[in-house]
């Protein structure tokens, strides 16, 4: 009966709203002006886009309307009939808080029209109804916009997950619902009507017998013979049932022969992983010796490696340590996790590590897709751990990276250099700035010498610019000059 209840609220709430026609005689002219602008260019975009971060015209076009519309002119412009107009019209509204932003919302909660946007250096397309509510959603879009609060954004899942909807929000509600007993015949509904495949994830948490063959049976379209499964393998590491594992050990064989990799591996071998046992042991270990292709092998060890990041557990101990020794495989996390347990063990690891760290930072670049400072981090995590356990060791390390350290790395060693102010950093640092031609590293090995505040050092960073004239080319020279200068160096 709740149920009911909930359902009927919901959809009296939403046919209280609805999307009305656009009013253009309540538009002002030069507002309207600024509209035509709009129109013409057709595209969403932020203060800064494409590789260079140039602000474009189209966002000067977004503050004129945001500066010279008046909030009544603006919310009418919400129902205006070209999509990115009413993005725009949204997106100046938020900035004022006093207006309530939730009924226009779902007024649009069916506005399936798509807007092209430009963010950054991304080009997508979202419907309407998605970029209201991304405006209204915390932490998206603008931090400066007005957001919905807890009440309105739970309501609004509700309605997104009760009510039929095209938006991609509404698997986002779904993602986020908790598992509830009130909940679960409508998740259980959008899966067997719908085929609502992350309905079918949310499902799996309920870990409910009577869900194994409709999870068992689920497969989406795939041009790969092992393919169609990437819902079925999430909605596995969330139920991992015992039922589910000779599929998982079916599919992992047959993508030991291929000569590509599919981004559902990820997701298989979480699947397994998720089991935290003997026979998803020795799955996990399968790919180590049995993939055919050697290009192929290294997608199949990363996603090992993710999956034991996710599902760490005792009995998979001893893989994460081989996956560091064989296959230089470890982040910053792992790094804490291993140290934990055996910090002696770790810092041999270490000192191979930081032997060779550009391998290491090679290895671990792939595993970092949603952490791009993860390896500059973790050399820095090494290296202080380093020192900790072994101070001669870790100022040796630090010389011979200074030396020998790539561009994205040779930062951290320089950094410690000056925080350190150890004498034997000052020979390494200039036999580098004498042949040094990546601004990048000699202005910090520069900026290093400097940290020592010695005279006879800052003149031999001028006598050795002079030996080296890569140190007075293009915006690096003309960066070292400022350096020089603001440190009264001449």
């Amino acid at each position: 009966m709740r149920n009911w209840t909930i359902i009927l609220f919901l959809l009296l709430t939403l046919t209280t709203y609805g999307q009305r026609k656009f009013d253009k005689s309540k538009i002002s002219k030069e507002t309207n002006e600024i509209v035509k602008a709009i129109e013409e260019v057709n595209i969403v975009m932020s203060s800064a886009v494409g590789y260079a971060g140039i602000r474009p015209k189209q966002y000067d076009n977004f503050l004129k309307l945001k500066t010279k519309a008046t909030s009544d002119e603006l919310m009418e412009l919400t129902n205006h009939p070209n999509p990115t107009v009413r993005s725009y019209a949204f997106w100046a509204l938020s900035y004022n808080h006093s207006i309530d932003l939730y009924p226009i919302v779902l007024n649009h909660i069916n506005d399936i029209e798509l807007v092209k946007t430009q963010f950054g250096c991304i080009v997508s397309g979202e419907t309407v109804g998605d970029f209201f509510i991304n405006v209204v959603t915390p932490r998206y879009i603008d931090l400066n916009s007005q957001k919905l609060d807890s009440v309105q954004f739970a309501t609004l899942d509700s309605i997104l997950i009760y009510t039929p909807n095209n938006l991609s929000a509404k698997s986002a509600a779904i993602n986020r619902a908790e598992p509830t007993e009130n909940l679960y015949p409508k998740i259980r509904e959008l899966v067997v009507k719908d085929n609502d495949q992350t309905a079918m994830v949310t499902l799996a948490k309920y870990k409910k017998e009577q869900d194994v063959e409709l999870i068992l049976k689920n497969k989406g379209k795939s041009k790969f013979d092992e393919g169609g499964f990437f819902y079925t393998y999430k909605a596995i590491s969330q139920f991992p049932h015992p039922d589910f594992l000779p599929l998982l050990e079916k599919n992992l064989k047959k993508t030991l022969n291929n000569t590509h990799f599919s981004t559902e591996w990820r997701e298989l071998y979480k699947a397994i992983a998720s089991y935290k046992n003997d026979k998803a042991l020795e799955l996990l270990q399968v790919p180590f010796t049995q993939v055919k292709h050697n290009n192929i092998r290294d997608y199949h060890i990363d996603f090992v490696f993710g999956a034991l990041r996710e599902f760490k557990a005792p009995i998979y101990e001893d893989l994460l340590w081989k996956l560091w020794s064989e296959e230089n495989r470890i982040t910053p996390d792992v790094f804490k996790y291993l140290s934990n347990i055996n910090p002696e063990k770790t810092f041999e690891l270490t000192k191979a590590s930081l032997k060779n760290i550009d391998r290491i930072y090679s290895a671990n670049i792939s595993l970092n897709f949603e952490d791009f400072d993860a390896s500059e981090n973790l050399t820095s995590i090494m290296l202080d751990f380093a020192l900790k356990q072994d101070k001669e060791f870790g100022l040796e390390a630090i010389r011979k990276n200074i030396k020998e350290a790539n561009v994205h790395l040779f930062p951290i060693f320089a950094d410690k250099a000056a925080e350190l102010k150890d004498k034997s950093f000052i020979e390494p640092l200039f036999d580098r700035l004498e042949t040094e031609w990546n601004a990048h590293v000699y202005l910090k090995a520069v900026k290093a010498l400097i940290a020592y505040k010695d005279s006879d050092i800052n003149q031999r960073i001028l006598a050795t610019r002079k030996k080296n004239k890569n140190l007075n080319k293009d915006w690096g020279g003309d960066a070292l000059d400022k350096l020089l200068k603001d440190n009264n160096i001449k």
